[in-house]
């Protein structure tokens, strides 16, 4: 079986009026599928740098990335955007949920941006609110309604909306109802 994640030499350059600045040096890391993996280190040190390459924000100044097999070197701006929409769940630091939407509208808001049908993205968004086990009658909530823990919990079902998690059964599809046309 082939690692989801596979980066090979990485070097990430950041060039400016100061100067180069090499922020990554010669990285090398594969993560196989079902392993969980931190990355820690010192503030300055390239934690960032390597999430924005690994969730295909940047791209290295060298070296290869391989996602699920796949060279995203090789990709262009439009494919770049289809993968992060189909393969790569975001939870960011400060959450970046928008206060506008409801619960629900914040989980299903990036697969609006693919072809993934309505019905889908109302599913997927429903099983995934449920695996975090945020109580249903808060899922027509706006984000200021909500603690920083519940916030949390919608990011992070928010981040697994975007793929096929194999872990929610489809006997579940029953229980959740279509929304009304908004997104």
């Amino acid at each position: 079986m082939r690692p989801v994640i596979d980066i090979r030499n990485v070097h990430r350059i950041f060039e400016s009026e100061a100067g180069c600045a090499h922020i990554l040096h010669n990285v090398s890391l594969a993560v196989e599928p079902g392993e969980f993996v931190a990355i820690t280190g010192p503030s300055g040190s390239g934690k960032s740098t390597l999430m924005n390459i690994l969730g295909c924000l940047d791209k290295p100044t060298a070296g290869e990335y391989f996602l699920q097999g796949l060279n995203v070197a090789e990709l262009d701006d439009d494919e770049l955007t289809e993968v992060r929409a189909l393969s790569i769940g975001f939870v960011f630091q400060s959450f970046n949920l928008l206060p506008r939407l409801t619960v629900i509208e914040n989980v299903m808001l990036p697969l609006s941006y693919t072809n993934v049908p309505r019905s889908q993205r109302e599913m997927r968004a429903v099983h995934a609110l449920q695996a975090v086990t945020l109580p249903v009658d808060h899922w027509d909530h706006r984000i200021s309604e909500l603690s920083g823990g519940q916030m949390q919990r919608v990011a992070i079902a928010r981040a697994s909306s975007m793929t096929r998690p194999s872990f929610w059964p489809t006997s579940r599809r029953e229980t959740w109802t279509p929304l009304p046309e908004r997104l």
